[in-house]
């Protein structure tokens, strides 16, 4: 069952506002509390659905003005644009889990009964956020490279198709960036795996600090990363790939005392009208080959007819 603990915390401002803190905690089985059966619609494992049909069915029980969810995986706020207001703030806990802290404002005081009611709700929200919780995790877990940090390149294909619906739409292309590191194998087998994966953590450092703050990079497959370009047409890939290229290759990688010296290429793509997901990332792999077999450390782009007006 889900135990809370109510404990007031009231303070005075020069407006008078109250506010109170407390605790709920779940161990085996929350919810059911004061008898009552949890909302069906908090059978979802979305985070954001969960946290909507929480704070859907507290605003028809009982009237609040703003209401803010933050913990270590997600957060979410609907909070007015004043500090003049009383709160109640709980945090709340399953077994040994943080599950983070929820608060609720209004312009006027919470009654005692009014918090019960709230605790009783929270009780009940205890397991269902718990699991959603979790599976939020797991998700973030698949969609980063474990190695390197960065996200990976299994769900970059979902954007993708996105963008060349958007870019048809807004008549605005996009490019596409692909980096390999040149030799790898070579590298790993002179230097060791465990240098080659330091190797590639160091690499995905240096894109990253190469790139826009619009630009998103992925760890594509092995050593290969890919970086998208919003709103960039061919030269202004082009120039990217550049400055990406020598910010990531300016210097050796110091593994365990061992300066690793390397080199990068790189193939370039931007979108076009008539482009498909399968399409572009043809192309993108194609400009890379023909960068290595051209003699590597260099970067390479697919033909583009189009224009920033294109479509």
């Amino acid at each position: 069952m889900a135990e809370r603990i109510a404990t007031l915390q009231a303070s005075n401002n020069k407006h008078t506002n109250m506010h109170y803190h407390g605790t709920v905690t779940g161990v085996e089985k929350a919810g059911a509390a004061a008898g009552r059966t949890p909302h069906k619609k908090y059978e979802v494992l979305d985070f954001y659905q969960l946290f909507e049909a929480f704070t859907n069915e507290l605003g028809a029980v009982l009237p609040y003005d703003g209401i803010q969810y933050t913990g270590e995986i997600s957060h979410s706020s609907l909070m007015p644009g004043t500090d003049n207001l009383s709160s109640c703030a709980y945090h709340l806990e399953y077994g040994q889990q943080d599950l983070g802290c929820i608060t609720i404002v209004r312009d006027t005081e919470f009654m005692p009964h009014e918090r019960k009611l709230v605790e009783d709700m929270l009780a009940d929200l205890i397991l269902p956020l718990h699991h959603a919780l979790q599976h939020q995790k797991l998700i973030q877990q698949a969609q980063y490279d474990q190695l390197t940090g960065i996200r990976n390149g299994s769900y970059c294909y979902d954007l993708i198709d996105l963008e060349i619906h958007r870019a048809r739409r807004y008549k605005r292309p996009f490019s596409l960036l692909m980096f390999d590191i040149d030799d790898f194998s070579k590298i790993n087998n002179q230097y060791g795996h465990s240098a080659g994966d330091a190797l590639l953590v160091e690499v995905a450092a240096r894109i990253q600090s190469g790139i826009r703050s619009s630009d998103t990079v992925y760890r594509y497959a092995g050593d290969k990363f890919l970086v998208f370009l919003p709103d960039a047409d061919r030269e202004e890939a082009m120039d990217a790939a550049q400055r990406v290229r020598e910010c990531v290759i300016a210097s050796a990688c110091v593994v365990k005392d061992k300066e690793i010296v390397f080199t990068m290429s790189a193939g370039v793509t931007t979108s076009a009208c008539n482009d498909t997901v399968n399409r572009i990332f043809d192309r993108t792999g194609k400009a890379l080959f023909h960068a290595k077999i051209l003699g590597k450390n260099r970067i390479y782009s697919a033909p583009w007819s189009g224009s920033r007006q294109a479509c």
